[in-house]
């Protein structure tokens, strides 16, 4: 019996030794491997689990249009968004299959102007991969506007740029609710279609007179973004000369940040990774994982544009994007060749503060467009003339701003507010016009 004990309390011990041995070895490879597991479990879930939530909340419409008695509108119901609406819907359809039927400008033409169907649009071109969960392909069809149709069996797709049109058809679809939706909305402005250089682009034709907005902002701290990003372990940091601190992964994974007392909210976070040659929609789903890593809040940020290798987001409240630093989105994925670049503001939209009555009277889009002209900017530069909303700082508190709407210009790829437009030298802008045509040949 004494002789069982004895051999009893080995085992125990010979088994108490080997877990905690186990459990220091399992300490010493997580501590090593730190930046594997947090990337595991920061990115599994998304492409799991959420990737298509996401999606659907970062690619919506942004715009909605249609006609009344000959005339088109853009259409606007604080209560009852279109948009969204629209895609609420589409997440319970049921394809049939896509199908293009037609390149012609004349027919493209033709389905701009047919006053039955209703229009809703996305600031640049999407990749329909997006929505039908198929592999990203090179060859996929891409839009940027959408007609909706007086039947529920097929809808139309438009590419502006190309002239393309395709019909996407449905064994199960319903989009009674937006129709009613679009019939009954409030707020109606007159615009009309113009040709730019990348597509049609809605020019308001009457003074408007826009709401100024304000709202309770939130800044989140360094820390909060190298938690996210980095994990929490391994990570070293280094001051800049010039007012910035990096904080270091490793040497392959770094994020700039601006000194808190320079009042700027702009960060850089890089990472080393060979690129491959990707479709369109590859990086759009690449950047909408970045997007979400970074945990700024995705209420009210929507895709806004793509140039080149570049997809940006911005926050678009009451239908209009919002420029939190001068001509800056939000956030702008950047897909260099050895590198990820993703730019990005630290500023959160919180509370919207009750209106108070201020108003802004904005000049007609064909004023601002001559203005451009004047000022030295091509035509065939000119890619979109948009009202955006510009940030100025209340001086009643620190963390309170105003959103005043104002007019933007997409020329040369660069997005400007018309007034800092006005102020380019005359020889910059040759110089950007020769650079695009080199670029382009």
């Amino acid at each position: 019996m004494k002789s069982k004990l004895k051999l009893g309390d080995f085992i125990l011990l010979l088994g108490t030794v080997a877990v905690f041995l186990l459990s220091i070895f399992l300490w010493i490879f997580i501590m090593v491997n730190d930046q594997y597991f947090s990337h595991v479990e920061q990115t599994s879930s998304v492409t799991e689990h959420s990737r298509s939530r996401i999606v659907y909340n970062l690619y919506i419409p942004t715009s909605s249009y249609s006609y009344q008695n000959g005339q088109l509108y853009r259409l606007y119901d604080a209560k009852k968004n279109l948009p969204i609406e629209f895609i609420r819907e589409l997440k319970n359809t049921k394809y049939q299959g896509v199908e293009k039927i037609s390149t012609s400008p004349k027919k493209y033409e033709q389905l701009l102007n047919n006053h039955d169907n209703l229009q809703l649009t996305f600031p640049n071109e999407v990749s329909m991969n997006l929505f039908t969960k198929t592999s990203p392909q090179k060859n996929e069809p891409k839009f940027r506007r959408v007609f909706v149709t007086a039947s529920d069996r097929y809808l139309y797709l438009g590419n502006d740029r190309t002239y393309t049109i395709y019909r996407v058809n449905f064994t199960k679809a319903d989009f009674s609710r937006l129709r009613k939706y679009a019939r009954n909305a409030h707020g109606r402005s007159p615009v009309e279609l113009v040709r730019l250089k990348d597509g049609y682009e809605v020019f308001y034709t009457k003074l408007g007179h826009w709401r100024v907005y304000s709202y309770l902002t939130n800044s989140q701290t360094d820390s909060y973004f190298v938690s996210r990003l980095f994990g929490t372990s391994n990570v070293t940091s280094s001051s800049n000369k010039k007012g910035w601190t990096t904080y270091a992964l490793n040497y392959y994974t770094k994020l700039r940040v601006p000194d808190a007392k320079s009042k700027h909210h702009n960060f850089l976070y890089s990472r080393y990774e060979k690129q491959k040659s990707e479709s369109t929609s590859k990086r759009q789903l690449d950047s909408v994982e970045y997007v979400h890593k970074l945990g700024l809040s995705e209420q009210d940020l929507r895709y806004f544009d793509t140039v080149g290798n570049s997809v940006s987001y911005i926050n678009y409240i009451e239908g209009i994007p919002v420029f939190l630093d001068s001509h800056n989105p939000q956030v702008k994925a950047t897909f260099l060749q050895d590198e990820v670049e993703l730019a990005f503001n630290n500023i959160d939209l919180q509370i919207p503060i009750p209106f108070d009555g201020q108003m802004r009277t904005l000049p007609t889009s064909g004023e601002v467009m001559k203005k451009m002209l004047n000022v030295g900017l091509k035509r065939s530069e000119i890619q979109r003339v948009i009202v955006a909303y510009r940030v100025e700082q209340d001086n009643t508190r620190n963390n309170l701003i105003n959103l005043v709407p104002i007019y933007y210009v997409k020329a040369y790829n660069q997005w400007k507010s018309v007034v800092e437009w006005a102020k380019q030298d005359p020889n910059a802008l040759a110089k950007l016009h020769q650079a695009m045509a080199k670029e382009e040949k």
